[in-house]
């Protein structure tokens, strides 16, 4: 017996008749959480209740997903549990769990037809704790079980959740093989064992890996509802899965992902991200980058990561953070920073490589402006003179840095935002990034390199071209 079904057991059989079903519904809870880190778990005033659920779950990030009550019965009797099954309500997507095991060898195949009809997942204890994960890592046997919670339905004992979680395991390795029979098993399991809506995701989640292992989608052998493109929670699947290096496999994957799918995904910065952000930072686009000092705002990364962080994507480096928005709106850019100087601002731009076409400068309250007609101003012997013509320091507010693609960059030392010019204009996202934090911070020399890393280097050809999206879009 696996150590949640101990423990249940453990609860049931303390002597005081007023502790175990507190503490039976406290470990059930724990491990519900466990195996869907995504859910919500209310627990009620009532326990073995005729009608009335021992907990709901909710899954608060999911819109299309209905809560589902859960109700905990002390019999393992397969008549009782049929009584139960018929009598409670389709509509609340019903999870019984049996505190034991179910009597009969057969109790959980006699059972299957009645639970599939009314949308009921039933669980004997064994089978509940089949379902929580040996460690709180990504992995497909995690995965299996948050889908199971989700939209599991069918009646399971611990052999057939052991059996089930199997052909799954064997399928999603194979389908990334481009295998076909195993494949094709695991995606008539999770469709005759989870209502559709998860059924699907599944199914899709297991196309991707097809897909990415260099199959086509015209071989898989399952049928697709949809056409074939990834949605939040298909993304999600994939992120928070067990970690995929292969950058041939998020190359091929990339055509069926855009930044605003996922940026409505619900990770923060699985190991899958980083791996997907080397082809898509070269290939996706936005229009606004800003750089602000320290960590993301809610739970810290480590740096060098690409994240999730509040609806943004960001990019986590040592001493800074690169928030990247379709708008300028979507940002929070109120705070300001000192300007540096006229030759600090000209040594980075030597130091990297960027062009400067026009600078903007401060001196007491007097704006001056040096332009040019796109050539580089950032060695003309005019503007190294201004310093000494003004006899003061002078402070540089704004700059236009062209770049290899075609944009130009209009860049704000005083909010350390950069945002390509026109409203409509998006730039890639290696050259977004990496101007913007070359150009308004002071990098170091690991810092410096770290980036190059991540990024590429500074002139390094870039693969997708600037645009300007058409005015109207479909």
């Amino acid at each position: 017996m696996n150590q949640a079904s101990q423990a249940i057991m453990a609860a049931l059989d303390d002597t005081d008749p007023r502790q175990p079903f507190g503490r039976v519904k406290e470990i059930i809870g724990h491990q519900l959480r466990r195996m869907d880190p995504r859910a919500e778990v209310i627990a009620t005033g009532f326990f073995n209740h005729t009608f009335a659920p021992d907990m709901v779950i909710r899954w608060p990030q999911a819109t299309r997903t209905p809560d589902r009550h859960v109700y905990l019965r002390t019999t393992a009797n397969p008549a009782e549990l049929q009584d139960d099954i018929a009598r409670l309500q389709t509509k609340d997507r019903p999870m019984i769990v049996s505190l034991g095991q179910l009597e009969a060898s057969r109790a959980a195949a006699d059972l299957q037809p009645s639970a599939t009809e009314h949308q009921t997942l039933l669980l004997d204890t064994p089978a509940f704790g089949e379902l929580v994960p040996t460690q709180d890592t990504p992995s497909v046997p995690r995965l299996i079980s948050s889908s199971v919670i989700e939209g599991g339905h069918g009646a399971l004992d611990g052999p057939a959740i052991t059996r089930f979680r199997s052909a799954v395991v064997t399928g999603v390795e194979a389908a990334r093989e481009g295998d076909v029979a195993p494949t094709r098993v695991a995606v008539e399991a999770v469709s005759a064992r989870m209502v559709p809506l998860v059924a699907d995701r599944m199914t899709a989640f297991m196309a991707a890996l097809w897909q990415g292992g260099g199959s086509t989608l015209a071989s898989f052998p399952g049928t697709l509802r949809r056409s074939g493109r990834l949605d939040e929670s298909t993304l999600a699947y994939l992120l928070s899965a067990e970690e995929i290096p292969d950058s041939g496999f998020w190359g091929r994957l990339l055509p069926l992902i855009s930044l605003p799918l996922l940026l409505r995904t619900p990770v923060r910065d699985p190991e899958n991200l980083q791996h997907l952000m080397r082809p898509a930072a070269q290939q996706w686009q936005s229009h606004v980058c800003a750089l602000t000092p320290g960590t993301t705002s809610n739970a810290p990364i480590g740096p060098w990561r690409w994240a999730v962080d509040q609806g943004n994507l960001v990019l986590q480096m040592s001493r800074f953070r690169a928030y990247v928005a379709q708008t300028q709106k979507d940002l929070d850019t109120t705070e300001r920073y000192d300007e540096p100087t006229l030759d600090e601002v000209r040594a980075r731009a030597d130091r990297f490589s960027i062009p400067l076409t026009s600078i903007r400068m401060l001196v007491t309250d007097r704006r001056i402006g040096y332009d040019s007609p796109g050539d580089n101003v950032v060695h003309d012997s005019q503007l190294a003179g201004i310093s000494e013509a003004l006899g003061q320091a002078e402070a540089v507010i704004e700059a236009d840095a062209p770049t290899p693609s075609g944009a130009v960059l209009h860049c704000s030392f005083t909010y350390r935002l950069a945002s390509a010019r026109g409203a409509r204009s998006h730039v890639p996202l290696d050259e977004l990034i990496s101007t913007t934090a070359r150009l308004l911070s002071d990098l170091t020399e690991h810092e410096a390199d770290q980036l190059a890393r991540l990024l590429g280097s500074p002139g390094q050809p870039i693969a997708s071209p600037w645009n300007q999206p058409p005015l109207f879009e479909s």
